[in-house]
């Protein structure tokens, strides 16, 4: 990527044209799919190791949300038949809800995927992360179906348990931390290890360690905690709605943040997994610049796939 490409994305959206945030995300959502398929059409679809064929999955999620916002961005229409009645309506709320699913999809691909951190320390954040979710299903088995899967998770809770305690965070652990640690993961799978310390990470702590810059960071905190707060304010911003025609500004608030995401995204999968560095190589160069810029210009230069040229 050079400079001059660099000015020219960075002006286009300083200049906040809702067509041109919406033109970006089509763009970023073309170039995650495009990823994937390349990867289908060459038959690279075999995964050395079980942690990147969960986030493969995760990156799917992320996919099919992105492609529904997409959707709902043209808006819903109230439809009674009974009244002979239509009614075309954005539908803000729905697009906030998925943007922050996909957000916290993300951070959760993020915190397996980091490349700043050791193998060892990756696999140790998925068992713990895998456990948890099986634990969570906490299937009561009403036939014999049921039961098998009730007994496969067990089984994979016990072969996660062996592996967790192999680790160096775990072993690096006093025996008294190694049983509050135990416990501690059977109702947390965000932790965070340091030397012969661990401790529960928050969504700001998940958000801090994906690069995102200070201050922008705070911004998508603040966003997370808004959306996730009681029906009280989804009432009072339906009433802004309806009060000051805002329904496309608060959309268009959202479309921003899935596109950062989205480039985050993007660089995270080809850093993490050489088959993605492949497909990357060939996209266009709009599109690689595209994907350089936002992790540039919201992360750093370290998080770009290419650096800087002259």
């Amino acid at each position: 990527m050079n400079g001059k490409s660099l000015i020219k994305i960075a002006i286009d959206i300083l200049n906040d044209k809702p067509e041109t945030h919406f033109s970006k995300f089509e763009k970023l959502m073309d170039i995650l799919l495009c990823l994937f398929t390349d990867r289908i059409e060459k038959e690279k679809t075999d995964f050395k190791k079980e942690r990147l064929y969960y986030i493969n999955l995760l990156i799917q999620k992320f996919i099919v949300h992105g492609f529904s916002i997409k959707k709902l961005i043209d808006g819903i229409t109230l439809d009674s038949p009974s009244k002979n009645l239509k009614i075309e309506i954005l539908d803000p709320f729905s697009i906030h809800s998925l943007v922050r699913t996909v957000v916290e999809n993300y951070l959760v691909q993020n915190y397996l995927s980091n490349s700043n951190l050791e193998e060892d320390t990756l696999q140790l954040r998925f068992e713990i992360w895998m456990r948890y979710g099986l634990l969570q299903r906490n299937i009561k088995p009403e036939n014999d179906d049921e039961k098998r899967v009730t007994e496969l998770d067990q089984k994979s809770i016990e072969i996660l348990e062996k592996s967790i305690k192999t680790r160096k965070g775990y072993l690096e652990l006093s025996e008294s931390k190694k049983e509050s640690f135990l416990k501690t993961i059977d109702k947390e799978w965000k932790i965070i290890f340091d030397k012969d310390k661990f401790y529960p990470a928050s969504w700001k702590r998940l958000i801090k360690e994906s690069g995102i810059k200070e201050g922008i960071n705070d911004q998508i905190y603040n966003f997370l905690s808004w959306h996730a707060h009681s029906q009280s304010i989804s009432v009072l911003q339906l009433k802004d709605m309806w009060d000051k025609n805002n329904a496309e500004e608060t959309v268009l608030i959202s479309i921003k943040k899935i596109n950062m995401f989205t480039g985050f995204v993007i660089s995270d999968i080809i850093k993490s997994d050489k088959e993605f560095r492949n497909s990357y190589d060939s996209l266009s160069e709009e599109y690689r610049d595209l994907i350089n810029f936002y992790n540039m210009f919201y992360r750093g230069e370290e998080y770009m796939i290419e650096q800087l040229k002259n």
